[in-house]
């Protein structure tokens, strides 16, 4: 189920992101992440805000969704 084109991703919410993490565990590092929404059908713009992100580790789905945000 994708959300088609999310338009501005600071209005992504935690809902639509967990969609995309439905097996992840936390802490994860990026490359956990990155190809946990990847094999789940996530945006390319998703996908591309977390590769570029300078985060290493996740704790918690919510750290996912600001640095997709671009507010981490």
């Amino acid at each position: 189920m994708g959300l088609g084109n999310l338009g501005d991703l600071s209005n992504l919410d935690l809902g639509q992101l967990q969609q995309y993490l439905p097996n992840m565990n936390f802490p994860a590092s990026k490359d956990e992440v990155v190809s946990e929404v990847q094999n789940n059908d996530a945006p390319q713009d998703v996908i591309d805000q977390l590769k570029n992100s300078s985060t290493d580790t996740f704790n918690n789905a919510d750290e996912v969704l600001q640095t997709v945000r671009g507010n981490r």
